[in-house]
Order: C-alpha cells, then sequence, then structure tokens
C-alpha cells in the first residue's frame, strides 16, 4: 500500500493517540488528581475518534482490514469511559452532598458508552475484549456504591448526563518535524526511488483500481441476484406454497398467527398459566392466614382488656381496647373486604381456566398446523402441464436456487482470495515502459470468475422465469387461492384463543401483582397491631402491679388497725379480786413492758403499800379484804359511791378514783357494783385507754399510701 497523505495523516493520529495514552499512565501511577486524569484520557479518546474516522473514509477504507477501524473505535471509547468515571470521582469529592447524584449520571453514562464497546470488540483481540469487560464491572460496582449511598443517605436528585459540565480534554503531545529534515540532499529525500520508481508505483495503483472495480461489479451482480430470488419467492408464497401439500406443514399458518403461536410458546402455554393460578392461591392464602392472625391479635387484645375491667372495677380507669382500635379494626375489614372480592375473581378465573385447559393446551404451531385444512390435488387437470409436472418443476427450481446461493457465496470468497494473491509489481518493475499491457493481460485472471458470477445470474433467471408459469399452473389445479382462505377463516378461531389466552394471562398476572401488594400493606398493619399490643401490654402490667401495691398496703392497714398484741383473759371471780389486787395487778406487763410511760404506777404502788400497811385501798376499784363478805359501813355521811359511767375504761385513773370517792373521798362501793364493774385488764397493757392502737394503725396505713 502506498502511503498516501490521507494514511499518513491516519498513522500521525494513531501516534499521537498512543503518546497520549503513555502520558495518561504515567499520570495514573503519580496518583494525579482526578480531574486531570479525566482530561488527559478524554484527549487520548479523540485521538482514537479521529483515527477510527479516517479509517472509515475513502480511499483508506478500502485499504485497511475492518480490525484496525474496530480497534481504533473500541480504544476511544475505552478513554471516553475512563474520563467520565475520573470525571465522577472529582465531582463527587469536590460536593460530597450534590457530588453522588452527578456521580450516578456519569457512570450511567458510562455504561451506555461500554455497551456499544462490548459489541465492537467482537472484532478486536482479545485482551482489548477483557479490558472491556473489566471495566464494565468496575463502573457497575461504583455505580452500585453510589446509588447505595444516595439512596441511603444523601438522598440528592440525580440529574441528567447532559446538564452536566462537559469534560474539556487536555493535549501534551504533538507532531514535531525532525529539525534536519530540509537540510537534507536530493540523494537522501530520494532514497527509495531506486526501490519502486515513482512512474511504477502510480501505475501499479493504476492496476490496484482496475481489480477493484472488476471485484465490485461481479459482487454487486451477486448481491443484486440474491435480492432478486429472495423477492420473488416471497412474493409467490414459496416454497410455503409447497411446503402446504405436506401434512401438518407449518406453512398453512398465516405469519399473524404463527407470530402470535410463537407467543405462547415462549409464554409457557396451558403450564405457565396453572403455575401463575397455583401462585396467585398460595398468596392469597398466605394474605388470609395474616389478616385473619392480626384480626386474632386485636381480639386477644381486646378480650384480656374487657377481662381485667370486670375484674377490677372502676379501678382500671385506662381507655377500652375497642375505643383504641378502631381505626386497625376498620382497616383489616377493610382489607377482608377487599379479599372477598378478589376471591371472587379468583374463582371466576380459575372456572374459566378449567373450561379452557383443552384450548389452551393445543395452542401450539404443530398442533395448530395439524388442525389447518389440507391441500389437495386436482382430479383432472386444467391445461397441459399436469399438478404433478408442475409440482416436479417448482422443487427442481427451488434446489436450483438454493444450489446458485450456496455458489454465489463460494464466488465471493474467490474473488477476495484471487485478489490477495494478485501480485503484480515484479512484472512492473521488469517491463516499466509497458504497464497498460501489462495490466490488461494481468486483469484476464479474473475472467474465469466473472464469467461464473454471469452464469449464476443467468441461470437464476431462467429458473425464476421457468418457475412463474409452473406456480401459476399449480395454485390453479389445487386451488391454492380457495385454500389459503380456508386457513385464514381457521385460523380465526386460533386467534381468538391466543386472544382469550393472553387475557387470562394478563388477568392472573394482575391477580398476582394484587395479592403481593396486598401483603406488603397486611404485614405494615400487622407490624402497627404488634406495635400495639405491645404497648397496652405495658399499660397493663404496669396498671396491675400498681393496684396490688394498693390493695397490699391497704391490707395491711386493715391488719395493723385489727392487731391485738396479747389474748384478753377472762374475769377472774369475785373471791380472787382482793388476791388479784394485791399479787397480780403490781407485778402485771403493763409494769414490764411500760413502767415509765405509765403517770399513775407511782400512785398505784402507794395505794398497794398503804394497804399492806392497813390503809385505803390499793387501785382505783375497792377491796373488801379476803375474809370480809359484807361491805364496810360508808363513811362521810352515809352515801354509797354512785355508779361510774359505761366509758369509765376508757377514762383516766383519776376520773375513775373521783367515782369511788364520791360523797367522801373514802367511801366504798357496794357488793352489788363491785360484782357488776368489770375487772382491770392484766393481759393487754394497752387496752386501758384504747387510743393508742388506733392511732398507730392510722399513721401506718398512711405511710403504706405513701
Amino acid at each position: 500500500m502506498d502511503l498516501t497523505p490521507e494514511a499518513a495523516d491516519m498513522l500521525c493520529h494513531m501516534m499521537l493517540a498512543q503518546a497520549q495514552e503513555c502520558v495518561f499512565e504515567k499520570a495514573a501511577a503519580d496518583r494525579k488528581s482526578p480531574a486531570l486524569l479525566a482530561r488527559l484520557s478524554k484527549q487520548v479518546s479523540s485521538y482514537y475518534d479521529d483515527c477510527s474516522r479516517l479509517l472509515t473514509s475513502a480511499p483508506l477504507t478500502s485499504h485497511f482490514d475492518k480490525s484496525w477501524v474496530a480497534h481504533a473505535g473500541v480504544k476511544s471509547m475505552l478513554y471516553d469511559v475512563e474520563a467520565i468515571v475520573q470525571s465522577s470521582a472529582a465531582l463527587a469529592a469536590a460536593d460530597p452532598l450534590a457530588g453522588v447524584a452527578q456521580e450516578i449520571a456519569r457512570l450511567k453514562a458510562a455504561q451506555i458508552v461500554l455497551a456499544r464497546a462490548r459489541k465492537d470488540a467482537k472484532a478486536t483481540s482479545k485482551e482489548l475484549q477483557e479490558n472491556v469487560a473489566a471495566k464494565e464491572s468496575q463502573v457497575a460496582q461504583r455505580l452500585a456504591k453510589a446509588e447505595r449511598e444516595n439512596a441511603t443517605v444523601y438522598l440528592q436528585r440525580v440529574p441528567a448526563e447532559a446538564d452536566l459540565p462537559p469534560i474539556a480534554p487536555a493535549s501534551l503531545v504533538k507532531p514535531v518535524a525532525p529539525a534536519d529534515l530540509e537540510a537534507v540532499d536530493d540523494e537522501v529525500r530520494n532514497l527509495f526511488s531506486s526501490v519502486i520508481p515513482d512512474a511504477s508505483a502510480k501505475a501499479l495503483s493504476r492496476y490496484t483500481e482496475m481489480v477493484d472495480i472488476v471485484i465490485r461489479k461481479a459482487t454487486e451482480a451477486l448481491d443484486a441476484a440474491s435480492d432478486e430470488a429472495r423477492l420473488r419467492l416471497r412474493e409467490w408464497d414459496l416454497p410455503e406454497a409447497l411446503q402446504a401439500l405436506e401434512a401438518g406443514s407449518v406453512a398453512a399458518l398465516p405469519d399473524a398467527v404463527r407470530s402470535e403461536l410463537e407467543d405462547v410458546e415462549r409464554s409457557g402455554g396451558l403450564k405457565h398459566l396453572q403455575e401463575v393460578a397455583q401462585q396467585v392461591k398460595e398468596v392469597r392464602r398466605v394474605a388470609v392466614e395474616e389478616l385473619q392472625a392480626v384480626a386474632r391479635d386485636l381480639a386477644n387484645e381486646e378480650a384480656d382488656d374487657e377481662q381485667l375491667r370486670a375484674h377490677h372495677g372502676s379501678r382500671w380507669n385506662r381507655a377500652p381496647s375497642s375505643q383504641l382500635t378502631r381505626g386497625l379494626r376498620d382497616r383489616v375489614a377493610g382489607y377482608q373486604s377487599n379479599l372477598a372480592v378478589a376471591g371472587e375473581s379468583d374463582s371466576r378465573l380459575e372456572r374459566r381456566l378449567a373450561g379452557e385447559s383443552a384450548a389452551f393446551a393445543a395452542l401450539g404451531i404443530e398442533a395448530a398446523a395439524a388442525e389447518m385444512p389440507r391441500l389437495q390435488a386436482p382430479m383432472l387437470s386444467v391445461d397441459n402441464m399436469g399438478p404433478a409436472a408442475a409440482v416436479t418443476t417448482l422443487r427442481t427450481a427451488l434446489e436450483g436456487l438454493d444450489t446458485l446461493s450456496a455458489q454465489r457465496a463460494s464466488l465471493e470468497e474467490g474473488l477476495k482470495e484471487r485478489k490477495q494473491r494478485d501480485n503484480v509489481l515484479p512484472k512492473l518493475l521488469a517491463a516499466p515502459r509497458d504497464a497498460e499491457a501489462l495490466f490488461r493481460e494481468e486483469i484476464k485472471k479474473y475472467d474465469d470468475l466473472v464469467d461464473e458470477v454471469d452464469a449464476n445470474v443467468a441461470k437464476q433467471g431462467q429458473l425464476l422465469a421457468a418457475i412463474r408459469p409452473a406456480l401459476a399452473t399449480y395454485k390453479a389445479d389445487y386451488g391454492y387461492e380457495d385454500w389459503k382462505r380456508a386457513c385464514n377463516s381457521a385460523a380465526a378461531g386460533i386467534r381468538q384463543q391466543c386472544a382469550r389466552f393472553k387475557e387470562l394471562q394478563d388477568n392472573l398476572a394482575e391477580g398476582l401483582r394484587f395479592y403481593m401488594s396486598l401483603q406488603e400493606a397486611i404485614a405494615q398493619l400487622r407490624q402497627h397491631v404488634g406495635d400495639h399490643i405491645l404497648t397496652r401490654r405495658m399499660q397493663r402490667d404496669e396498671m396491675v402491679e400498681e393496684l396490688r401495691r394498693v390493695a397490699e398496703s391497704q391490707r395491711l392497714s386493715n391488719q395493723m388497725s385489727t392487731m391485738q398484741l396479747g389474748p384478753q383473759p377472762p374475769p377472774p371471780p369475785p373471791s380472787q379480786q382482793h388476791q388479784g389486787s394485791q399479787g397480780q395487778y403490781p407485778s402485771g406487763p403493763y409494769h414490764q413492758q411500760y413502767p415509765s410511760s405509765n403517770p399513775y404506777t407511782g400512785q398505784q404502788t402507794q395505794q398497794q403499800q398503804g394497804y399492806q400497811q392497813g390503809g385505803g385501798p390499793a387501785g382505783p376499784y375497792p377491796s373488801f379484804g379476803p375474809l370480809s363478805s359484807n361491805p364496810p359501813p360508808s363513811q362521810g355521811g352515809g352515801y354509797s359511791a354512785p355508779t361510774p359511767p359505761s366509758d369509765w375504761q376508757s377514762q383516766g385513773p383519776q376520773q375513775q378514783q373521783q367515782y369511788n370517792t364520791y360523797g367522801g373521798g373514802s367511801g366504798a362501793p357496794s357488793t352489788q357494783q363491785q360484782q357488776d364493774q368489770p375487772p382491770p385488764s392484766y393481759g393487754n397493757p394497752m387496752q386501758g385507754t384504747g387510743g393508742h392502737v388506733q392511732n398507730l394503725g392510722t399513721y401506718l396505713s398512711d405511710v403504706f399510701r405513701k
């Protein structure tokens, strides 16, 4: 290939791209900033893009292999993606809040570029394909991380990639001409003129153009023949018209019906509908069970609240559960109503699926083709060519067309291979003055291939010309048009079945989506009910504990108010009063437990001592001695002591002594009075006044309440 100005320009851009690529790799190894790396990478992409553009433009497009174009294009897209990734990192570092959304926009744009690069990389080296795959993995990981952070932390709106500032390229390389290039002499400048003379180079270029013209014309003729055969066969319904003679042939199915049946088969057919119906049933069962569990939890909590309210009465003063859970119970009732309506729809769909299962099972290409009308041979022929002869002619012609199509493919490969082996440069250098004659002679090596191409095209024309009358006879004898109308009529029922299949499929899919969304709503409701029940249980436990403390405090208060510190002894007989007054009273527990708290202890002791010496009585009650049975005579006026009032026991000793000494101060009561009066208490030192126990119980009750 001559080094034309276009080729030199392309190679210059290729060298610049590689040099800029080295600069980028050096900057990346030195850990430069992402913003700088983005600009350097953008320039690498620009150089490779220029190189790819030059390779796809004339005259280089016919001289370079397609792998060059694919290599330059993929390298351009890879470094464009690298620039986008580095720019996204720079944006995220510059603004931690809004930078994440901008990073997401950049990375999504990078994924679009990588998708094109993956497609074009199939024509490149394995190493470049691995680079594309590695870059896709890197971008996907960074995008997933950025989207997760934005969804959980930043919550920023992702802008469009076109709204972001463009990445400005930065070129750190440039082409430089050698300083001494203009100073060389003519001999150095024409260094290669002796190898390939300039005239020979120009003549060789002329021969190359001649070969390209021959090959291009032959290729165009082959392509035109292929297109013509394909269009004619499509117009004549071939080979489907002949395939209709075979039993169960799919040629009997119209194209639209065949497409719909293929969609049904891809979806899974009847088995798919049954699986979806089973999924709907299972999801509905789970939703019903969860909703019943929610209703049961609410009912149990309400019953527990009512039981405690009946047990404690007015002391159970918290709000009733029936009032607090009204909104939750309304939601449960609403979901139950939705389930009831959905259940009716499910029942209708189940009945419809069961009723049309047989029809849906037959929705297949083979099964539908078996049900289509069959093309039958006529009894008599209407022209000179018989039906069998027409069928034979058509089949032979179709086989010939298939053979010609295979030959055309081999002819194209033969033309390319012969061009690659064609090298007339040695002959051109040997006879430089007669180049045109050499070219005319050398170009003849392509004549055999050109003749084969012409023969192929002519043979195809003959076959197409033979097909036309044979096809007309075939369609007329076999009633092809009537058969097609019958097939279209039969296909109408199949299309209706396909429409019902898709309708039922959509309904089942809609039911599945409904139950899935209802399950999510019930799950949220169950969470709310669980929180409510947990809160109510905590309140219940606190109130039960508070009522228990109050009841315990009341019980202790009542117990202390009625508590007796010792048993009450029976009253002694009258004959033992004197003995008790002498021996038991001074040594009773009252003097042992409370010797310093009784203000009357000294007085009683003096009275007891005086009695032992023959003096007056020893206590507040008069004593008659152990041997006397009659009361002594009254003193001080002859009046006996009056009967003390009924509450004399609650009065102090001084008041009791006043009643005993009434009328003279030292008179003794009568015997009847002595017998009616109760004796002093011996076993309960606190019964004298009765106020100590009552005051203590009140005090303890107040303490427990606090």
